[in-house]
């Protein structure tokens, strides 16, 4: 077996790992979409009853569990390493009965107060929906903690398969319990809350899933050559310095999402616009573009800087330092890597991502604007989503070093970065809604906010950590093959959209047409960037080595000169 080999398999890639949560949420989000559209139907101008009980769950979810499975999942692979198996099983324990109490807790106080929450935000119908939702934040406590577990023992099969249960049982039986309730003539009211019961029963089954593979499953269980084991006291400690940390920077990024609902409306009307206008723009770009924007990273990167966190955090506990700082260039890198043909993509072809997903007719009605211009929501959609595929780089590097800050120790630190961006944001979002740019002065924010974190964390991992990283060796190649495939995509793109015009006919703002134009473009991307990326050598070795059936694919490439051997030193291997 050669060098290049044993690497790969001594740091058990943690690229494969992310790949199994790729696929995961890629189906969930799947499902989402699937779920919200007919949802949307149904409940028609009501869903903002469903929205308001599904945003208090979510805002409490967060609090409850953002930092959770990070803590368990350090903790774990960093015990693991050592041989302490029955601290790992102390520590899932522990965090499962400590936070099990804090999410029965929350639910308990979300039924008890749901009348008043729903008062105080001025939609009294969705007090039943919050009601119903309530106990599925204890069941995700629960979860949370048996996925952290697993995740640090670098199986990510549990969470996958948890996640998808969850979000089928969301889709099959809210949509199912509606339908019937809306067939049946019920109130408002009780179509929100047997829509948001698929929430409730999908927690629990993904819930009663892990528990059960956790109970009966043999085939992952931590190593155990090391009968020592910190105190229940010291582990409790352990756990929340790491998931505090975490969880307010989760709060600070979720505060940060409710300080849009609060200045862009406000910041145009101030300016001139009308409120109708201002709200409609404002549905635009939080309806159409932000949710498309978090779709790729969510589903393509975001995953890495889950896997990641266990393999780092394993390999510091047995001081391999050098084999940690190479898992943590190769992941920065892998990121981006991935995160510039995303954004390449939506730069291109976003409007029409938008129409697949959202359709055209709702948002293409001109508004007049203060200046005397007309402007359609759907053009609006399709610029703020086009500055927004910027920020797709910069929001993946970010989120993969914010999960590099938590594996060498230092949790702290994304928090403070996150609370200096979000400064920049308020400042930056209100000058520039003011300004003559309007409302694309927001997502020209997130860019300025997202830049300034990213420079930040990568700045925490040179001081602090000790790892040596240069932005133009990682990112140089791979940006310019961003821009080369994205000249290819394009050219594609209004090929496609002309040749649909001519043996179709009609306007290319329809789904049908949407999903042609974006197939074709989306080959080109790929088949562009894969070529780009090989001839200009933006990969390496190693990096492709990672990859499912990464030695053979590299083995093959290297064969045909298309890849660069490297020179694997044993001070690499340490």
């Amino acid at each position: 077996m050669n060098q290049e080999t044993k690497n790969a398999q001594k740091g058990r890639s943690f690229l494969r790992e992310a790949v199994i949560l790729t696929v995961a949420s890629f189906a969930v989000k799947i499902i989402g979409v699937v779920f919200k559209i007919p949802l949307t139907n149904i409940l028609g101008d009501s869903i903002g009853v469903f929205t308001a009980a599904y945003s208090i769950y979510a805002m409490l979810f967060m609090l409850s569990t953002s930092g959770l499975p990070v803590a368990v999942s350090k903790l774990v692979a960093a015990s693991n390493e050592k041989g302490r198996g029955r601290e790992a099983e102390r520590i899932a324990r522990l965090a499962m009965l400590v936070f099990g109490v804090i999410g029965f807790l929350f639910a308990l106080a979300l039924i008890i107060f749901a009348p008043n929450i729903a008062r105080l935000t001025n939609h009294e119908d969705s007090a039943l929906a919050m009601q119903i939702i309530a106990p599925a934040l204890f069941f995700i406590c629960v979860c949370a903690s048996v996925r952290g577990y697993f995740q640090g023992l670098r199986n990510m099969f549990p969470t996958a398969i948890s996640q998808f249960i969850e979000a089928f049982f969301k889709l099959t039986c809210g949509l199912g319990a509606v339908t019937v309730a809306a067939d049946m003539g019920a109130s408002v009211p009780v179509q929100a809350a047997c829509a948001i019961s698929g929430v409730t029963v999908g927690t629990f089954f993904a819930t009663v899933y892990i528990l059960l593979y956790r109970k009966l499953s043999k085939r992952c269980r931590p190593n155990d050559t090391d009968n020592e084991s910190e105190s229940d006291k010291r582990l409790l400690k352990l756990i929340v310095l790491v998931a505090l940390p975490v969880t307010l920077t989760a709060a600070a990024l979720y505060f940060s999402q409710f300080l849009d609902t609060v200045i862009i409306v406000n910041c145009l009307v101030d300016s001139g616009e009308s409120k109708l206008v201002a709200d409609t723009l404002f549905s635009a770009y939080t309806g159409l573009s932000v949710p498309i924007y978090d779709l790729l990273p969510a589903t393509l990167v975001f995953p890495i800087a889950t896997s990641i966190l266990p393999a780092v955090s394993g390999a510091l506990a047995i001081k391999k330092t050098k084999r940690a700082s190479r898992l943590t260039e190769q992941a920065i890198r892998i990121s981006g890597i991935i995160a510039v043909p995303c954004g390449a993509f939506l730069l291109v072809t976003g409007r029409h991502c938008i129409t697949l997903l959202y359709g055209a007719s709702k948002w293409s009605t001109p508004m007049l604007m203060a200046d005397g211009s007309s402007l359609i929501p759907l053009d609006a959609a399709q610029i703020s989503l086009a500055v927004l595929a910027i920020a797709v780089f910069l929001i993946s590097i970010v989120s993969t070093c914010n999960s590099l800050l938590n594996a060498y120790g230092k949790p702290h630190l994304p928090f403070i970065a996150v609370l200096i961006g979000i400064g920049v944001l308020t400042v930056s979002e209100i000058a520039l809604l003011y300004s003559p740019m309007g409302i694309h002065g927001a997502p020209m924010s997130s860019v300025i906010c997202y830049l300034i974190v990213m420079l930040l964390d990568i700045w925490f991992l040179r001081r602090y950590c000790s790892v040596k990283l240069k932005l133009a060796g990682m990112f140089a190649r791979p940006l310019l093959c961003g821009v080369i495939s994205g000249a290819c995509t394009y050219g594609a793109y209004i090929g496609a959209k002309a040749l649909f015009g001519a043996f179709v006919g009609g306007s290319t703002d329809t789904r049908s047409a949407s999903l042609v134009i974006l197939l074709i473009s989306g080959i080109a991307l790929v088949v562009s960037y894969a070529a780009s990326v090989l001839l200009l050598r933006a990969i390496k070795e190693d990096e492709v080595r990672l990859l499912p059936m990464g030695n053979r694919i590299a083995d093959l490439l290297i064969r045909l000169k298309w890849l660069k051997k490297q020179e694997i030193t044993e001070e690499e291997n340490v």
